[in-house]
């Protein structure tokens, strides 16, 4: 069993989601008010996304581990309610497992140094491993069901966490705030970013599911996903 995936983005008409240039005041609430209309358990982001809630500190812990078995760590906190981030080499710090109020849940490769682990668990952190090399996502949405009960997650990106989880067919519904903006940067970051070419894949198909006006001329659109 794993929980039911919402992607939630927002971008620009074509598809780009760095609003560097997109001259609006306060581009925070078009994401963050739609997305407090998701019932979800969880949302997850990449590593360079959560290091925007993490600790500033910066802390060497070297790359020392032994080779016994990992296993995976569930905190004893109240929470039920849970942020996840994919750090498959452990760059996160924290002062606290908490990011407002969702319970941290770091995503990790068994490649991990063991000073990083003593780290998470000295700040009651929760960790699970995803795989010894690279992770396996759908090993990880596994364990979010299992470990946290987490029956729906929402994936606020980046780029390539979105591509990672669309390539693995693995995301259930897209929720795209579209802002009435045309960016035009090549190479800015987009919605989704799985590959370079085309490789073997084709592309995913979705299904209109409800669309409403927001925001004074931005489109709030959700679609499901055509298996």
């Amino acid at each position: 069993m794993k929980p039911y995936v919402i992607c939630h983005m927002l971008g620009s008409v074509d598809g780009r989601i760095k609003q560097d240039i997109w001259g609006f005041d306060d581009h925070h609430k078009y994401f963050e008010e739609t997305a407090a209309k998701i019932d979800a358990d969880a949302w997850l982001v990449g590593r360079v996304t959560m290091q925007e809630f993490s600790g500033k500190k910066v802390l060497d812990f070297g790359d020392s581990r032994n080779d016994g078995p990992r296993e995976d760590f569930v905190a004893d906190q109240p929470a039920r309610v849970f942020a996840a981030v994919i750090d498959p080499s452990g760059k996160c710090v924290w002062d606290t497992n908490m990011v407002s109020t969702e319970h941290v849940i770091e995503v990790l490769t068994e490649k991990v140094p063991d000073a990083y682990l003593e780290h998470l668990r000295d700040r009651n952190v929760s960790y699970i491993f995803g795989g010894k090399e690279e992770l396996d996502l759908h090993l990880v949405l596994e364990k979010l069901y299992q470990l946290f009960h987490i029956k729906t997650v929402r994936i606020d990106g980046g780029g390539h966490v979105n591509g990672s989880f669309l390539k693995a067919g693995l995301i259930d519904e897209f929720s795209l705030v579209l802002a009435p903006v045309a960016d035009g940067t090549i190479g800015a970051p987009t919605v989704f970013e799985a590959e370079e070419g085309y490789g073997d894949r084709k592309a995913t198909r979705f299904k209109l599911k409800s669309f409403e006006p927001v925001f004074d001329d931005f489109l709030w659109i959700r679609y499901s996903v055509v298996r």
